[in-house]
């Protein structure tokens, strides 16, 4: 009797070991720039110019189905030299081109993505990590994190969104390791095909976003 058996997880991890990461979609508006820099591990930056007007984002292919998996995982590892002035997206998108996933300018929350949902620093509001998402078109309610610590400039982060199919797709968010938000349901739609990308918005002052990997796991159908 044949039996389909499928071998393993589907496992994507960047080290950015290599200076071109020709697997993601690399995406830049204004005059910003990206690419690894010269870091103990390989790091990948984000120069965001401080003049309000540029963007980049750094997303993989469209190869992730929460429905079609047993749970999916999305980690990254961060840090920005200007918390007070960066606009920092990691998480899940529907598409890997968008050069701004989700951000928060003067309150207004502005979601590019059809369907997401992941992490937003908006610095210039607040510090603290703020889980958020959106169905179909519709914005979810952003969630501050209610545990661990906010950003701070040159100060290494990691970031963790564990999304299940249950109760309409429900995530748990992690921040260095611990619990920080309790989960968050019917906050995705988990028969989408999703895409890891992790996307940098300018405001007033320049910085830099380093992103040192991204870790993405889920079950194989």
């Amino acid at each position: 009797m044949a039996t389909d058996m499928p071998i393993g997880k589907l496992v994507l991890f960047e080290d950015f070991l290599t200076d071109n990461v020709t697997d993601w979609v690399e995406t830049v508006t204004g005059g910003t720039s990206q690419d690894m820099i010269s870091r103990h591990g390989g790091w990948w930056r984000q120069v965001l110019a401080g003049d309000d007007a540029d963007a980049c984002a750094l997303g993989a292919e469209l190869a992730w189905e929460v429905d079609e998996s047993d749970g999916l995982i999305f980690e990254c590892r961060l840090q920005t030299t200007v918390a007070a002035s960066s606009s920092i997206f990691v998480g899940m998108s529907d598409a890997n081109n968008d050069v701004v996933v989700i951000e928060d300018e003067d309150g207004t929350l502005n979601t590019v993505a059809t369907d997401a949902f992941g992490v937003l620093l908006e610095g210039e509001q607040d510090a603290t990590w703020q889980a958020v998402g959106v169905q179909n078109d519709t914005d979810n309610t952003q969630a501050a994190f209610t545990s661990g610590t906010d950003a701070a400039n040159t100060t290494t982060q990691t970031l963790r969104i564990e999304a299940f199919t249950r109760d309409s797709g429900t995530c748990l968010y992690y921040l260095d390791g611990a619990l920080a938000l309790s989960e968050r349901t019917s906050w995705f739609r988990s028969g989408i095909v999703y895409c890891p990308i992790v996307s940098s918005d300018d405001r007033n002052t320049a910085y830099n976003a380093d992103y040192d990997y991204i870790y993405v796991s889920a079950g194989r159908s």
